[in-house]
C-alpha cells in the first residue's frame, strides 16, 4: 500500500536503532512501536525504496519527533 501526505499512520515496526530517526537532530524522543504520525512529506529517488517523512505531536501540539520510515514500519490508522 502506498501511503499519501497527511495520511495518519501507525508506527507497527522499527528497522534501525534509535538515532537513524533523529536525522534532523531536533527530536524531543525517539519514535516507538506504537507511536501515531501524520504522513509530511514522501520522499522519492531512483532505485532508492520510497521514505515517508512522519511527524508526531504531543496533545498539546509540540511535535516530540520526525523520521523517515519505509512503509513497512507503517500502517495507516482508520
Amino acid at each position: 500500500m502506498a501511503f499519501k501526505e497527511l495520511d495518519v499512520v501507525r508506527i507497527t515496526k522499527l528497522f534501525h536503532p534509535p538515532g537513524h530517526y533523529d536525522g534532523w537532530s531536533i527530536n524531543k524522543r525517539s519514535p516507538r512501536v506504537g507511536d501515531v504520525g501524520t504522513i509530511v512529506d514522501i520522499q522519492n529517488a531512483p532505485n532508492l525504496p520510497t521514505n515517508y517523512v512522519v511527524e508526531a505531536s504531543s496533545p498539546n501540539g509540540i511535535p516530540d519527533w520526525l523520521g523517515d520510515f519505509f512503509e513497512e514500519e507503517l500502517e495507516l490508522v482508520s
